[in-house]
């Protein structure tokens, strides 16, 4: 019947094939890789499949099904995450919705006793939906290094957030103008910036130096093309590092700063809080989603930490100004 609880999974499920679906097709155009194009292609079809899956089940419990559609907002927001994240992400992203799915009709399966032709059909799915997800596995392996190398910038900006965010917020408790504020977080920003840009350059010059010396010592009696070619890449990852920290801590340290350059002190102070909050959201988020882990809950984690630093800073900033009356006009 169409109000029972198994036509309400259903339903979800269905709309979640279709979703599933048309992402992959969409997918599909926008990828220039062959292999992978090939692979969105395969699981729009399968996807396909499994929406006329539940789309049978429901017609069965006398459900119409021609008012069921994709999840609309969703497939609006995957695009836009897709033009954020770029393609390695958001196949992480796909690979962890594959494993969801996964959860849920296993769930599904032991909630609900239904006769054991249909148990079976449900299983294929979940088979189905298992292989979907190793295909992305696959896939990421292959991308491990772009992988690390946008979680290394969001990283490095989630640093500028936070540093820089607790230095405004603390000054604000002794200094009235908000332009001096402005100006002492660009301090910071700086100083910052070459700290974190110097502990980068020093950490990998180390490590390329010494993957250098054990391909010398590897082949001590011959010298190639290829064997000069990875040398001079191996020099040169120390620069790219520092290049890359710089300019994500530069990013993180700009958007707390902006506020206080426009705004007067306490208003500056608010927005600059909410602009890290959900910055902090947004690049953690990406950050728990290359990883694999909750993305909901890593983001708000973080934001919360971000707010906690600047709190404590803020305090420290009021005792100050309380007990040692310090106070810059």
């Amino acid at each position: 019947m169409v109000g029972t609880s198994n036509s309400r999974y259903q339903i979800k499920f269905l709309r979640d094939e279709l979703t599933d679906m048309i992402f992959y097709t969409y997918m599909y155009r926008k990828t220039e890789d062959p292999e992978l194009k090939e692979n969105f292609k395969q699981l729009a079809t399968i996807e396909n499949e499994h929406a006329n899956f539940w789309g049978q089940s429901l017609k069965s419990s006398n459900v119409d099904i021609n008012k069921i559609t994709y999840r609309r907002t969703k497939f609006f927001f995957m695009k836009i995450i897709r033009v954020i994240v770029g393609k390695n992400l958001i196949i992480n992203l796909l690979e962890h919705g594959e494993y969801q799915s996964i959860r849920k009709y296993k769930t599904y399966l032991e909630s609900y006793k239904q006769e054991d032709d249909y148990k079976k059909k449900v299983n294929d799915l979940i088979s189905s939906e298992m292989q979907h997800e190793e295909i992305f596995a696959n896939k990421i392996s292959k991308s491990v290094k772009n992988i690390q190398k946008s979680r290394d910038f969001l990283y490095g900006m989630s640093d500028g957030l936070v540093e820089v965010l607790a230095t405004l917020v603390g000054l604000s408790a002794i200094i009235t103008s908000h332009i001096d504020i402005a100006l002492s977080g660009v301090v910071v920003g700086i100083s910052g910036t070459f700290s974190m840009t110097l502990g980068a350059y020093l950490a990998q010059k180390s490590e390329s130096e010494y993957k250098i010396a054990m391909l010398n010592r590897k082949h001590i009696f011959s010298r190639s093309k290829g064997l000069e070619n990875m040398i001079n890449q191996y020099s040169s990852e120390a620069t790219i590092s520092a290049l890359n920290t710089a300019i994500s801590y530069i990013t993180g340290a700009v958007i707390p700063i902006l506020p206080f350059v426009f705004f007067q002190k306490y208003m500056a102070v608010a927005l600059s809080v909410i602009l890290v909050f959900i910055a902090q959201m947004i690049s953690n988020s990406i950050v728990a989603l290359s990883l694999n882990t909750p993305i909901l809950k890593s983001g708000l984690r973080a934001s919360l930490l971000a707010l906690g630093a600047a709190a404590a800073t803020f305090a420290a900033g009021e005792i100050f100004h309380i007990i040692f009356h310090i106070s810059l006009l």
